[in-house]
C-alpha cells in the first residue's frame, strides 16, 4: 500500500469507524456518569463478543496480523485509556467500583 493509498484509506476509514463507535457508546450508555461494576462488566462481554466476531470473518492473512497486533497492544492502550480517563476526572474515584461485601455477609 503507497503512502497515498494509505492516507486515503485512512480518510475514508477513520469518520466510518469514529461514527459506529459514538453510536455503540450511545447505545451502551457510556459516558453518563459513573457505572456499575454490573454493567461495565456487560459491556465489556458485549465489546469482546463483537470483536471476536469480526477477527473470525476476516480472511487470512489479515485476520492473523490483526490478532497478532491486537495482543501486542491490548495491555498499553487500556493503560493510555485509564489514564486518559483519570486525568479527565480527578476526583472521581474510578477504583470505588469494586464491589463490597454486603453487611451481614460473613
Amino acid at each position: 500500500m503507497t503512502s497515498e493509498d494509505k492516507a486515503k484509506f485512512l480518510k475514508e476509514f477513520s469518520p466510518r469507524r469514529d461514527a459506529l463507535l459514538a453510536r455503540l457508546k450511545k447505545a451502551a450508555n457510556v459516558g453518563e456518569g459513573p457505572m456499575s461494576l454490573g454493567k461495565l462488566d456487560i459491556l465489556a462481554a458485549a465489546s469482546m463478543e463483537l470483536l471476536t466476531l469480526a477477527l473470525a470473518n476476516m480472511p487470512e492473512p489479515t485476520r492473523g496480523e490483526r490478532v497478532k497486533g491486537l495482543s501486542a497492544t491490548l495491555a498499553a492502550d487500556v493503560a493510555q485509556k485509564r489514564k486518559r480517563i483519570e486525568q479527565k476526572i480527578p476526583n472521581r474515584k474510578l477504583d470505588a467500583l469494586r464491589q463490597a461485601p454486603r453487611k451481614g455477609s460473613a
